[in-house]
């Protein structure tokens, strides 16, 4: 009987330490990652609006210090519009505060931070052009964590004024994976 005990003993340690590296706690420290984004584009030019949807990627590099606290920098293509002899190209790099609510393998986040926007246009006819400015940036996301790894999925949502001529709201989903180094 002590031999069946120990052997089913031994079973469940074994059991529950294959389980736990995925209920453990997210690893703080330093991150790198990437991912896919679909950004969303609305222009207002003098009473005329319109949106652009395009695909693009994110590099992201951050820092947990706390469970609870990050701080990221990310470089995000947001796509462009290439058409009729006009194409419009931008990217923005963002510094972002982060603040998390951990309930098990899944975090939740709220962002806010600072972007730099730039935005280049191409006309065939008079030429090209390219402005940039800093706008605040915002957001929301989720993510789960297998220890160092994660997967995440966020929004983030800045305004611009390029060329002071039109206003420009951009959304941005992004589908992400990290790594956290020690």
């Amino acid at each position: 009987m002590n031999m069946k005990f120990a052997a089913l003993a031994a079973l469940g340690a074994l059991s529950l330490a294959g389980i736990a590296p995925q209920a453990a706690a997210a690893d703080n420290g330093f991150y790198l990652g990437a991912g896919i984004t679909q950004s969303k584009l609305k222009i207002d030019f003098e009473g005329d609006s319109g949106s652009e949807d395009d695909s693009g990627f994110k590099i992201i590099a951050g820092w947990r210090p706390l469970d609870w606290l990050a701080v990221e920098a990310n470089y995000i293509d947001l796509g462009g519009v290439d058409e009729d002899g006009a194409s419009i190209d931008s990217n923005a790099l963002s510094v972002s505060g982060l603040l998390i609510a951990e309930i098990g393998i899944v975090d939740l986040y709220a962002r806010l931070g600072m972007v730099n926007w730039n935005t280049d246009i191409a006309l065939s006819e008079v030429g090209s052009a390219s402005d940039d400015g800093w706008e605040p940036v915002y957001g929301a996301g989720v993510g789960v964590h297998f220890g160092s790894f994660g997967v995440r999925l966020e929004y983030e949502q800045f305004s611009s004024e390029p060329f002071d001529t039109f206003d420009a709201d951009t959304g941005t989903i992004t589908l992400g994976a990290t790594w956290t180094f020690l």
